[in-house]
């Protein structure tokens, strides 16, 4: 009887040591090395995407303001992001990131781009003039065809929290209510515009860029608790090679 037992024990034991690796570890053939911003960063991000290195139109970029030129009318956008919207905030491994349902949308040469997420990182990935900002969120739109558009929202420390970044920080892992209109600033009516890529592998590129002029203000205590996640999520400037950027 004993000897039976100890069979069954045996079994269960090797039964429910293989679905712990499964969920838990996954297969040896599934388990690939991931990208990250470390051992694995943006100077080796060509092993997870080719157009990471071999791109001619990658973001972010350092923005000059004097070499600018004067937007185009096909490239003004129309916002239309003030709408009461459900969210989820999650962390994603690489940013805090909110997904949101039915949170508005940007039209641009009658396009219709509507908001997907947005995400931070621990610095701006832009620049403007050589400066690096204390915090950016990117608002990533997608048209009914795929093609990306995403928004910059620069941040500076300032003395005051900002009500979108604490909804944020006060949510993640969590589902909450907001409105993505609050993350924009109240001038949203000038800005860069450039064509660029994702920022992340396999950094596709043909998104439609819009970095803010404004620049918008968190708290110390904000910056520093959204850090805590990702103090260093940010990929370095690329070269422009040639692109326009354009300025409104």
């Amino acid at each position: 009887m004993n000897k039976i037992f100890l069979g069954l024990s045996v079994a269960a034991l090797l039964v429910t040591t293989a679905v712990f690796a499964e969920e838990h570890h996954g297969s040896a053939a599934t388990h690939e090395v991931h990208w990250n911003y470390e051992d694995h960063g943006p100077a080796n991000w060509g092993e997870f995407g080719e157009t990471c290195q071999l791109g001619k139109a990658q973001s972010p970029i350092n923005i000059l303001t004097k070499q600018t030129s004067t937007i185009e009318k096909s490239s003004v956008i129309a916002l239309n992001e003030s709408v009461k919207s459900s969210a989820s905030v999650i962390d994603n491994g690489h940013a805090i990131q909110v997904n949101v349902e039915n949170g508005g949308m940007i039209t641009v040469d009658g396009v219709d781009y509507k908001l997907a997420q947005f995400h931070f990182h621990g610095k701006s990935e832009e620049q403007i003039d050589g400066k690096q900002y204390d915090l950016v969120a990117h608002m990533v739109h997608k048209s009914a065809f795929g093609n990306l558009l995403v928004v910059a929202v620069l941040f500076e420390e300032g003395k005051t929290a900002n009500k979108m970044v604490q909804t944020v920080l006060d949510s993640v892992g969590k589902s909450t209510q907001m409105n993505p209109a609050d993350l924009l600033p109240k001038n949203s009516n000038s800005y860069f515009h450039f064509m660029g890529s994702l920022t992340t592998p396999p950094c596709s590129e043909n998104v439609k860029w819009y970095v803010m002029k404004e620049i918008q203000s968190a708290s110390k205590e904000q910056i520093v608790a959204l850090r805590k996640f990702y103090d260093h999520n940010y990929r370095p400037v690329q070269p422009l090679n040639g692109r326009i950027v354009e300025s409104k």
